[in-house]
């Protein structure tokens, strides 16, 4: 747990790096913003902890948006569909809850 707050707070402290050194506040805001979706999508993720290979893929994929997080701070290159892959796995999650239902109910 306390790595990672570790990579909370460096994420958050390359992101003002990045700001102090170039002063692109746009730039900053939509890192800022990505950060607090994949964040978001972290907690919102602990539903799938049930089924543990969703569970898995999702955390897999969360780390990879982390990397395209970092990629747009160094490249300046912003890979939207990064930020939109977890997203898919809570979407079919849902789907398929949706068809079976959650098999906890009596």
């Amino acid at each position: 747990m306390s790595r990672l707050i570790l990579w909370i707070v460096l994420t958050l402290g390359l992101i003002a790096l990045e700001y102090f050194r170039r002063r692109e506040w746009r730039r900053s805001l939509v890192a800022l913003g990505t950060f607090a979706w994949i964040v978001g999508l972290g907690f919102a993720g602990m539903t799938m902890r049930a089924v543990l290979p969703f569970f898995a893929l999702h955390i897999v994929l969360l780390i990879l948006a982390w990397g395209a997080l970092i990629y747009y701070l160094y490249v300046r290159r912003y890979l939207w569909w990064a930020f939109l892959l977890p997203l898919s796995t809570l979407g079919i999650f849902i789907l398929f809850n949706f068809l079976e239902g959650s098999r906890y109910e009596p």
